[in-house]
């Protein structure tokens, strides 16, 4: 049957490879990609079940059709839940053979089309690390390639986790900076004095232990891009000295009075309201406008569920390593439902999460972080009885509301709300 199937299939046009067991099967599977793999259930060496989960592993795209008598359905069927793209039973028709193939060749060719698709969109997102289809990722795919070309000063806004860097990145890596520097500068990481040295950098003697000139972010950046995350958590100081820079594209160094030109494109990102800082005097109204000259706003995930099967997909190729996991049934159920308040990183830690506690093969609800299933999270152990954890948090309660009251045992008691008597029986029990 082996020879007969070789014979008709290379008559079609096929390129067939033919291996006489289990054992040599695998070692060609190993050292080739084939589109598609006919195996025997019954093998003496290693089965076909055994060779399915070699292939599965191996090529996990190529797809798995099993040969069987009709005393081995029931392995067949467990071969389709393991993964098997279609079993045959003995005898078949050449027939039927080539009509499968034909089969496996057209879902290869949607397959090749997706990925083709998937491709171009992300050639268009221009490296955003987000996977997906919604209108709102694709006006910000446009919004990308659009201005990526030009000079012009980009605000980029979402809440944290939307992926705001991921956006920058995406901007200078399709501009003519991108062989140029890309400065990433953290707004909240750094206290003023210290953020302003960074940005601008300082000559010897502008503050203790400056023995040496230094060179900020912005001078170093010259001809590529510097992205300003979290610029909402300047203070006024320093957003003056970026209004200046960015009108004149020029800056002074601590302790300095030369003016130093450079050339850098600025991106800023917030996860804050700045209209409403502005209206709240905690942000400048001209610097602003001055940033907001092209503004791409990332939504949040929640408000686009139906990237999230996608997005979930891609962080399982990138964290499951060599082994086959897939998403299962009821554990995608719970990740689309879920309003992901950290949006895609929260998604990605989950599933990254998920790939170290997955068992053979598919993840399960059970495997996500509680918060995503609803689960409650389990109480860390003290090892202290029930009684003793309630008399230690009791006796935490008296001593605040004694403190509160500078040790007033009247006040302290009216404000627990029971009688002055009750306090003191409390405060001996507890001995304080």
């Amino acid at each position: 049957m082996r020879s007969a199937l070789v014979q008709l299939l290379a008559a079609k046009g096929y390129e067939v490879d033919v291996a006489s067991s289990g054992i040599a099967g695998a070692a060609l599977v190993e050292e080739r990609s084939y589109d598609v793999v006919l195996s025997d259930i019954r093998m003496p060496d290693l089965d076909g079940l055994q060779l399915l989960r070699i292939v599965k592993e191996v090529a996990p795209r190529t797809a798995m059709v099993m040969l069987t008598g009709y005393g081995t359905i029931e392995s067949a069927v467990q071969a389709i839940r393991d993964g098997a793209y279609h079993y045959m039973t003995k005898p078949f028709h050449p027939e039927e053979i080539f009509a499968l193939l034909e089969r496996i060749e057209e879902l290869k060719g949607l397959r090749q089309a997706n990925e083709e698709l998937r491709r171009q969109l992300a050639e268009r997102l221009a490296g955003v690390d987000m996977v997906g289809t919604h209108p709102s990722m694709l006006h910000v795919s446009q919004l990308v390639e659009a201005v990526a070309a030009h000079d012009t000063t980009v605000l980029v806004t979402g809440e944290s986790g939307t992926g705001k860097e991921l956006v920058a990145r995406a901007i200078h890596r399709r501009s003519p900076r991108h062989d140029h520097e890309l400065a990433i500068v953290d707004c909240t990481t750094l206290a003023s004095d210290l953020l302003e040295n960074e940005l601008f950098g300082h000559e010897p003697g502008a503050f203790t232990d400056a023995t040496e000139a230094s060179e900020g972010r912005l001078q170093a950046a010259d001809g590529g891009t510097v992205f300003l995350d979290e610029i909402g958590s300047l203070d006024l100081r320093l957003q003056q000295k970026l209004l200046r820079f960015l009108q004149e594209r020029q800056f002074t160094k601590l302790g300095s009075s030369k003016p130093i030109k450079v050339d850098v494109r600025v991106i800023a990102a917030t996860n804050s309201d700045l209209e409403a800082l502005v209206g709240a005097g905690q942000f400048r109204q001209d610097l602003y406008y001055r940033l907001d000259v092209l503004h791409v706003h990332l939504p949040a995930l929640r408000a686009r569920r139906s990237d999230i099967p996608a997005l979930a997909q891609h962080f399982l190729e990138r964290h499951r390593g060599r082994r086959s996991l897939r998403l299962g049934r009821e554990a995608m159920a719970a990740l689309v439902s879920y309003d992901w308040p950290g949006n895609v990183r929260e998604l990605e830690n989950a599933i990254e999460r998920a790939c170290v506690l997955a068992g053979e093969d598919t993840i399960q609800p059970d495997d996500l972080p509680p918060a995503v299933t609803d689960r409650p999270s389990p109480a860390p152990s003290t090892g202290k009885t029930l009684k003793e954890q309630l008399d230690a948090h009791e006796r935490r309660i008296l001593v605040e509301a004694l403190n509160g009251t500078g040790w007033n045992r009247t006040k302290a008691a009216r404000s627990l709300g029971i009688n002055r008597t009750t306090l003191l029986a409390k405060m001996a029990r507890h001995k304080l």
